[in-house]
């Protein structure tokens, strides 16, 4: 994520798709910036592998190769799609020093840039980035409990029919009035949605807001944006 976040006291209701100035290929240390992704691209290992053991290899194959020689040739377009790429050259690499009979019956070659499975896998872990960092917030700023409000207010409750304002203190540990809950909810969205575009921007290599809108629609993440200025 950017360190330009801004300050919880800046609020707002609007977004700016490519606020974000640190694209991937811009990125001082290779290793460093795959270290964000390593749980999408280790679920995807496991899919194709079916072995914690030969996914963490692979992990620890890619590393090193990025610690080496960084990005590449490859340094231009998606982040996943680098990824993509380097989850089936290791998967290879990884079978090819098995057994046959250890072998999983994946194919590795059918498990392309826009497979439905990695997308999914992408998608979920950009939304885990996003709600981490809008904890973070709220933990630097506890008087504007941002994702406390929102996460309340999106997520399937432990008991239907429970007034928003209950959940969050039974949750969150937090007694807020219906005004206040109005207050927040607005503004949770909106940065929601910021942190959110601040993702995307960031994996790719030279984003506009007409690209980071391509990548939210191929995602399925345009929901996040409904009913805010942009």
């Amino acid at each position: 994520m950017s360190q330009d976040t801004p300050a919880a006291a800046q609020r707002t209701t609007s977004v700016n798709l490519v606020r974000s100035s640190n694209p991937w290929t811009q990125a001082n240390s290779a290793a460093g910036f795959v270290l964000r992704y390593l749980v999408t691209v280790r679920r995807q290992l496991l899919a194709i592998l079916g072995s914690s053991d030969h996914a963490d290899e692979c992990l620890k194959l890619l590393i090193a190769h990025l610690v080496s020689v960084g990005f590449g040739e490859y340094k231009k377009g998606k982040l996943r799609d680098f990824l993509i790429r380097a989850i089936r050259s290791t998967a290879k690499t990884r079978l090819a020093e098995l057994p046959e009979n250890q072998r999983s019956g994946a194919s590795i070659e059918s498990i392309m840039n826009d497979n439905e499975k990695w997308l999914s896998l992408w998608r979920t872990g950009l939304l885990e980035r996003a709600w981490r960092s809008l904890e973070q917030l709220e933990h630097k700023n506890p008087e504007m409990p941002m994702f406390s409000v929102l996460h309340c207010a999106t997520t399937k409750p432990k008991q239907p029919g429970q007034p928003l304002a209950q959940r969050i203190k039974a949750e969150r540990g937090l007694e807020l009035t219906d005004a206040r809950i109005r207050q927040i909810l607005p503004e949770a969205r909106a940065m929601f949605a910021q942190l959110l575009a601040d993702e995307v921007a960031e994996t790719l290599e030279k984003p506009t807001p007409k690209d980071v809108k391509i990548e939210l629609q191929t995602l399925g993440l345009t929901k996040a944006f409904d009913g805010i200025v942009i």
